[in-house]
């Protein structure tokens, strides 16, 4: 065996020291049947089922095969390093009372775990003690529990125990075989086809025969072996998964906690919702209601709206009308004679045109004041723009001194009372009144 070898040996026999369980308990910890195919299994075509694959992985290790054991140190170790290196004892202690296993939760981390970090890597070789000692408590249980199975199958321990082959070979020799009656002796020669000397009490065995056995009794402790490492590995995997099974128990209550909360939360969102449809279906109703009263509301408002846009239109064209009027003195009016008598009396007066200043208006107001009739002065320059008025008066004074045929003709073609007058004077107006 080479010097490596020798390493992996002594690494191997120091872990198993420990605890003979310790691999099992690393494969489970870090491996589930995904991982442990990929990094153990990855160009090898097999049949054998994932509980045969970590018992093989076992025995591998137990007998030296530094690739192997490589392989299981390369991915604690990584994983050890990348999350729970270089932690407080209380922090530690902290995590290894959670419970949980990488190869289920995908974090958690385990005494064992620690120690083969320490052993591989000669790191934190101060911690050592400490996680021997929290190992040795989390493992005090399993111990239990093996007892337990032990006293309920008593031939299962008695192949747990240790045995030397050549020793009980040699007792057998001594006890056994040389009190063997000569008629058993007989019995088994015939079996085997075997020369038997009764005195010697000495078969005569072909080298074939010691050969078979030989083979057979291999067969049998390697058998013995893997009976014994899927033991553990079987004792292992069911301890480890019903403290596991602990966790997902108040997991699971915790959850069905949650799912009468999550029934009753949908159950107040149904009502929520139907509530709410109707709150909406009264809205619409409401809106549209409202939305009736608006839009006729709105129309009338658009027709208001209309009819001042069209007196604002009407206002500006005749205010354009104004500005291009052209304004003149003394025009002659000759169809409306200046002798043309009215009675004014409660009629209400315009005076179109003319230069009146503001004392001979005040006069005016005055003088109409006490005939009993209004009056109102509407410059030449702002007939147009003034036609509601004066379409709705009941005699029309055109001042001729100052003003503009296309105004006069504006007031003819409304039908109006039309007197003339041309100057701007009162006793004009005076002479028109009857």
């Amino acid at each position: 065996m080479d010097k490596i070898n020798k390493k992996v040996m002594e690494l191997t026999e120091n872990l198993l020291s420990i605890n003979k369980n310790i691999f099992s308990e690393l494969l489970i910890d870090n491996f589930n049947s995904k991982t442990l195919e990929k990094i153990f299994f990855e160009n090898t075509k097999s049949s054998k089922n994932f509980f045969e694959k970590e018992v093989k992985i076992i025995l591998e290790i137990k007998k030296g095969n530094k690739n192997i054991l490589k392989k299981l140190i390369n991915f604690n170790n990584e994983y050890v390093k990348k999350n729970y290196l270089n932690l407080k004892e209380q922090e530690y202690l902290e995590e290894f009372k959670k419970n949980k296993i990488r190869r289920i939760f995908g974090r958690g981390i385990n005494p064992e775990q620690m120690i083969l970090y320490i052993l591989s890597t000669n790191e934190m070789s101060n911690y050592l003690d400490f996680f021997k000692k929290e190992y040795l408590i989390c493992t005090q249980n399993f111990k239990e529990s093996t007892a337990e199975i032990f006293k309920e199958a008593p031939f299962v321990n008695e192949m747990f125990k240790d045995k030397n082959f050549k020793k009980e070979f040699q007792n057998y020799i001594e006890t056994k075989f040389k009190n063997t009656k000569n008629r058993n002796l007989e019995k088994i020669s015939k079996k085997y086809s075997l020369e038997l000397d009764k005195e010697s009490k000495s078969f005569f065995v072909p080298v074939e025969y010691i050969t078979f056995f030989d083979e057979k009794i291999k067969e049998c402790f390697e058998m013995s072996e893997k009976f014994k490492t899927g033991f553990e590995v079987f004792n292992t995997n069911s301890h480890k998964m019903s403290e596991t099974e602990k966790e997902l128990e108040e997991i699971m209550v915790e959850m069905e906690k949650i799912e009468e909360e999550n029934i009753f939360f949908i159950s107040e969102h149904d009502k929520l919702e139907k509530e709410n449809k109707e709150l909406k279906q009264s809205l619409k109703k409401q809106k549209d209601s409202k939305t009736e009263k608006t839009i006729e509301k709105l129309q009338k408002e658009i027709e208001k709206l209309k009819n001042k846009i069209e007196k604002l239109n009407e206002k500006i064209t005749n205010m354009e009308q104004d500005e291009k009027t052209e304004i003149l003195e003394n025009i002659n009016i000759k169809e409306v004679s200046e002798e043309k008598f009215l009675n004014f009396k409660n009629k209400n007066v315009k005076v179109v045109g003319g230069k009146w200043n503001s004392q001979s208006i005040e006069k005016a107001k005055e003088y109409a004041l006490e005939a009993e009739f209004d009056i109102e002065f509407i410059s030449a320059k702002k007939v147009f723009r003034n036609f509601d008025k004066l379409k709705n008066s009941d005699i029309i004074i055109f001042d001729t001194s100052y003003n503009s045929h296309s105004a006069y003709y504006k007031l003819k073609s409304y039908g109006l009372k039309i007197c003339r007058i041309s100057t701007s004077n009162l006793e004009k107006i005076k002479k028109l009144n009857l």
